[in-house]
C-alpha cells in the first residue's frame, strides 16, 4: 500500500461482504490527516458487464457530477500485487439501512438521485455496453418452456426497439447499492453492471426490489414520483420487469443468500413475469 500511495502507511484491512462478482475490501491507513479508510475492488467476474478500467473511469466522470460516488485513486493492472486488476477509491460513510420517513419519503430521496445519474450527459462518459432491447437474452433467462412459448406468441410483430434518449443506467439501482446518512444518500455503489440505454430498465430493476420489501404501494409510489417529469410506457415497463424477474430467477443461486429471502425472491420474481405477461397479452 504505502508503494502506490507513498505518504500513507498500512494498518489493517478487512474484507467486505456484499460482493457478487468482485471481492471489496476496507482498507485503514495513517496519513498526516490521521486515519483514513479506503475501499480496494478487483476486476470482476461474469456476469459483471464491465472491466475494473472502465467502472474506473465511469467513477471519475461521475465524481464531478451530481451523482453522490466514490472517488477513484488508483488503477493498477500490473499483477504484481494481486493476481487481478484491482482499482482504490475513497470509503463512503454511510450505512445502506433506509431511513425510517414517514409515507415512503425515502423514495423522494431514490428517485431524485436516480433521475441525476439518468441526466449525466453521456458525452463525457467511457465506452459502456448498451441496453437497449428487454427481449435481448430474455428467452434464455426464462424458466420454463410454456412462459417462453406464451411470451414469443405475444410478442411476435411487437416492435421492442428503444427510440427514445439513450441515458446512463446504474444497472443494479436497488437499496442494498444505497449508503445513507441520516435522512440523505450519501453514495451510490456497484457500478459494475452501468450501461447506456433505456431508463426504464433501471425503473424496473428498482421496483422488483422494492416490490420484495414493500410491495405494490411502494412500487406504484416509485413510479408515480419517477413519472413526474417522464412518461413511462407501460408495455416496456412490463417487458423489462420481466426481463429482470427472469434474470433474477437465472442468477439468483449465485448470489449466496439466505434461504428464507432466496425463497421470497424466487417467489415474487415468478408471480410478477406472470402478472406481467398477462398484462402484456390483455393489449
Amino acid at each position: 500500500m504505502e508503494g502506490l500511495l507513498p505518504h500513507v502507511k498500512y494498518k489493517s484491512s478487512r474484507i467486505l461482504e456484499g460482493g457478487v462478482s468482485s471481492e471489496v475490501f476496507l482498507i485503514t491507513v495513517e496519513s498526516k490527516k490521521g486515519e483514513e479508510k479506503i475501499v480496494l475492488r478487483t476486476e470482476g467476474g461474469p456476469p459483471a458487464e464491465n472491466s475494473i478500467k472502465t467502472e474506473y473511469l465511469l467513477l471519475e466522470k461521475l465524481h464531478q457530477t451530481k451523482v453522490p460516488c466514490a472517488k477513484p485513486i488508483h488503477l493498477d493492472h500490473s499483477k504484481e500485487i494481486l493476481d487481478k486488476d484491482f482499482m482504490l477509491m475513497t470509503y463512503l460513510e454511510g450505512t445502506i439501512e433506509i431511513p425510517k420517513i414517514k409515507n415512503f419519503g425515502f423514495l423522494n430521496k431514490m428517485v431524485g438521485i436516480l433521475k441525476n445519474i439518468h441526466n449525466v450527459d453521456t458525452k463525457i462518459l467511457p465506452t459502456l455496453p448498451c441496453r437497449f432491447d428487454p427481449t435481448y437474452d430474455l428467452f434464455e433467462f426464462l424458466p420454463n418452456a410454456r412462459i417462453n412459448k406464451e411470451l414469443k406468441a405475444i410478442l411476435k410483430g411487437y416492435d421492442t426497439s428503444y427510440s427514445g434518449k439513450p441515458v446512463l443506467l446504474h444497472g443494479d439501482f436497488w437499496p442494498g447499492n444505497i449508503l445513507w446518512t441520516k435522512d440523505e444518500i450519501s453514495g451510490v455503489l456497484d457500478w459494475e453492471y452501468a450501461a447506456i440505454g433505456d431508463p426504464v430498465s433501471d425503473l424496473a430493476v428498482a421496483s422488483l426490489e422494492l416490490k420484495y420489501d414493500y410491495g405494490k404501494r411502494g412500487v406504484d409510489r416509485f413510479l408515480d414520483l419517477y413519472s413526474k417529469n417522464f412518461s413511462i410506457d407501460q408495455s416496456r415497463f412490463s417487458l423489462w420487469l420481466i426481463y429482470v424477474s427472469a434474470s433474477t430467477l437465472f442468477f439468483i443461486d449465485e448470489w449466496n443468500l439466505e434461504k428464507a429471502r432466496k425463497n421470497l425472491m424466487k417467489r415474487e420474481a415468478m408471480l410478477t413475469i406472470e402478472e406481467e405477461i398477462k398484462f402484456l397479452s390483455s393489449q
